[in-house]
């Protein structure tokens, strides 16, 4: 046995230490970036040099974390085109990934109340044009998506995670209509989004980071013009379809690089 294997950590310790570096340098990290954002919008700021700060934090994040990231699709983007963004939802790694993955958006989220409670992040998260909901409260939350949307810069793209929460599982599971009532009313392509690589990057319920691969894919543009909110539950089925051919894919390219994804096929 050579001197350099017998120097190799056990495999076993490296989600250890990359938790821990996790824990040391990406809080005061987000602190960082969020306090940026925070200060540029008090000086109206764009969206555009904003979101600069949230695309540092995120492949921050993938570098601490060791995250080797691959995207195919990203010739279906249009310059300058504004989306309802729609992906599955593995893992609180996802927004990071999703960030990182799709530089060419200005990405704003649909994003659960907690997290607007956490000092400074939060109020960050609330003043940049990302949606605080509640699910149990379906009127608040579609006020609160109508505010913001109302207000949204034209360059911003807004991401739903509709199936609503993260899954223990890892299948993928039904949308919710959010998304597709959001798109139509204002006139916005849907574009299909999915990843894999998370669920095992970051399992729901555990303080866990290990390095790996995640593949983003990115699908064709749904088209809303000519919708009406009648055409809601066909569009979110259209979408769920689509968005599950795009995560097969991308299941099956992450097994091509020797990782198996994790939850459900």
């Amino acid at each position: 046995m050579s001197r350099s294997s017998k120097r190799r950590l056990p495999d076993s310790l490296e989600p250890l230490l990359r938790t821990a570096a996790g824990i040391l340098l990406l809080p005061p990290a987000l602190i960082c970036a969020s306090v940026a954002v925070y200060i540029g919008t008090l000086f109206a700021v764009s969206s555009a040099r904003l979101h600069y700060f949230y695309d540092w934090f995120a492949r921050a994040s993938l570098r601490v974390a060791g995250t080797r990231l691959e995207v195919y699709g990203l010739e279906h983007l249009e310059a300058g085109q504004a989306y309802v963004v729609v992906s599955n939802h593995e893992s609180t790694w996802d927004p990071p990934v999703l960030v990182a993955g799709l530089p060419q958006l200005v990405l704003r989220f649909v994003v659960k109340t907690e997290l607007m409670r956490i000092p400074i992040f939060g109020q960050a998260l609330r003043r940049s044009g990302n949606v605080r909901v509640v699910r149990e409260q379906a009127g608040g939350d579609a006020a609160r998506i109508r505010k913001v949307m109302d207000e949204r810069d034209p360059a911003v793209s807004i991401l739903f995670f509709a199936e609503g929460t993260r899954a223990r599982d890892g299948a993928f599971h039904p949308f919710r209509k959010g998304a597709f009532i959001t798109a139509i009313a204002y006139g916005l392509p849907i574009l299909p989004v999915a990843h894999a690589g998370n669920y095992a990057m970051w399992p729901k319920g555990k303080l866990r980071l290990c390095s790996g691969p995640a593949v983003i894919e990115v699908g064709e543009p749904i088209p809303t013009d000519g919708c009406g909110y009648d055409d809601r539950a066909a569009l979110r089925d259209r979408t769920h379809e689509a968005v599950g051919r795009l995560r097969a894919r991308a299941r099956e390219r992450l097994r091509a690089l020797g990782r198996e994804p994790g939850g459900i096929d």
